[in-house]
């Protein structure tokens, strides 16, 4: 996140894009690969030591154009409503910290596996936030397994995935509110899917071959998961 002080205020009364098409004319100068996204710009980067036919990305970063209001909220801008929507980044990682805890520090790289799914499938559910707000609620303790964990979250996710998901902070407009019912539709599918290939690595894990469940989890969880 990005604040930008009282030199810039007049960008508060223009429409969001501006700032948005500002921030990525900036970043473009120096990164040269950026898009434009709903609240932020994002810039991609790759590992230039892979091959030429690697399509997976190891890095991106949202920058955030955003304006202090009190008390630690803020206003970004979003391009679709083409209105500027107040968030409280600090109130989300607070929670996000808590649950972590209550679930041994092992919420977050579980959450982080399946944005690597959904990186993987065309990024069924929109946007990616959307699947740390529903794991907050979704994922409970005890945790027992990863490949149980992230089966049985796969299949929470395809019963709740159509419910309206709110913003952490109280603040903004639904975090779900991306999601059509296509879209629900196809997040369904995918996740459906994934509980059918985490099934079958579970099953080779089981009966030992590692090696074959190992890739099996690749093609759930994305590229850049290991082999070994």
């Amino acid at each position: 996140m990005f604040v930008l002080g009282a030199k810039e205020k007049w960008r508060r009364d223009k429409p969001p894009i501006e700032t948005l098409q500002a921030f990525e004319r900036c970043l473009k100068k120096q990164y040269g690969e950026v898009e434009i996204c709903r609240r932020a710009v994002t810039v991609e980067f790759e590992k230039i030591y892979y091959p030429e036919d690697h399509e997976g990305k190891v890095l991106s970063v949202d920058a955030v154009p955003a304006f202090e209001c009190s008390a630690g909220d803020y206003e970004i801008p979003d391009a679709v409503t083409g209105t500027w929507i107040k968030t409280n980044p600090e109130k989300h990682k607070e929670q996000a910290t808590a649950k972590n805890k209550e679930i041994d520090g092992r919420w977050v790289p579980l959450v982080k596996m399946v944005k690597g799914w959904n990186r993987a499938n065309k990024r069924s559910i929109k946007p990616s936030f959307l699947i740390e707000v529903m794991a907050e609620e979704l994922v409970e303790a005890p945790f027992s397994t990863y490949p149980n964990e992230i089966r049985n979250f796969f299949a929470a996710m395809e019963a709740n995935i159509g419910r309206t998901w709110a913003d952490p902070a109280g603040l903004g407009p639904p975090v779900s509110d991306q999601m059509t019912p296509e879209l629900v539709t196809e997040a369904r599918r995918a996740l459906q899917e994934a509980q059918r290939k985490a099934t079958l690595a579970r099953r080779a894990e089981e009966t030992g071959r590692q090696g074959e469940a190992l890739g099996i989890w690749r093609e759930v969880l994305g590229d850049y998961f290991p082999l070994s």
